[in-house]
C-alpha cells in the first residue's frame, strides 16, 4: 500500500520537477523551486498535488479491493505553502538532510486540515498560482500553532 502511494507521489511530484524530500509514515514532503528554479513553482506545486490525487484515485480503488476495506478510507488530503526555508543537514546524533522553517510547518498544518482527496493552498500559493485556481474561495481554519485563524483555498 505505502509502497504505491509513494510511487505515485513521487512521479507526480518528480514530471512537475519538484523533490521528493521526505516520506513520513502515510505522507511525503515535496520542494518545488528547489534545486530546479522557475517563476512558476506554485503552480508546478498545485498541478502536482493534482496529479497526485488522480494517479492515487485510480490505483486505491484496486488496493481497497485487494484488502477488502473501503477505497474512501485511504484517501489523501495535501496542504501547500510557498516561502523562505532552510534545507540542509539537521542534527548532531543523526544528521538528516532536509527542510525546515515556517513554510514547511505551515503546509503540514494545512494538509492536517484537508479533507481525503482536498489540495488546501495558502494565500501566497493562491496568489503565485491563481491561473490554476480560478473560482477557488478561502475558509479559515485554525491551525495547530498558529494564534489566528489561517485562510487557505481548495485546489
Amino acid at each position: 500500500l505505502l509502497d504505491t502511494f509513494y510511487d505515485e507521489c513521487a512521479n507526480a511530484i518528480w514530471e512537475y520537477d519538484g523533490l521528493l524530500n521526505k516520506t513520513i509514515g502515510d505522507a511525503v514532503m515535496a520542494i518545488f523551486n528547489f534545486p530546479i528554479r522557475g517563476e512558476d513553482h506554485a503552480n508546478r506545486a498545485v498541478r502536482a498535488a493534482r496529479a497526485i490525487q488522480k494517479r492515487w484515485a485510480s490505483e486505491r480503488e484496486n488496493l481497497a479491493k485487494t484488502l477488502g476495506v473501503d477505497g474512501s478510507e485511504l484517501g489523501a488530503g495535501i496542504g501547500i505553502h510557498s516561502g523562505e526555508l532552510s534545507f540542509g543537514e539537521f542534527g548532531r546524533s543523526h544528521r538528516d538532510l532536509t527542510a525546515i522553517g515556517t513554510v514547511v510547518n505551515t503546509a503540514s498544518r494545512a494538509q492536517t486540515v484537508a479533507d481525503a482527496d482536498q489540495i488546501l493552498v495558502t494565500e501566497v500559493v493562491y496568489q503565485r498560482a491563481r491561473s490554476d485556481l480560478s473560482g477557488s474561495q478561502a475558509k479559515a481554519y485554525r491551525l495547530k500553532g498558529f494564534e489566528a485563524p489561517i485562510e487557505l483555498y481548495a485546489a
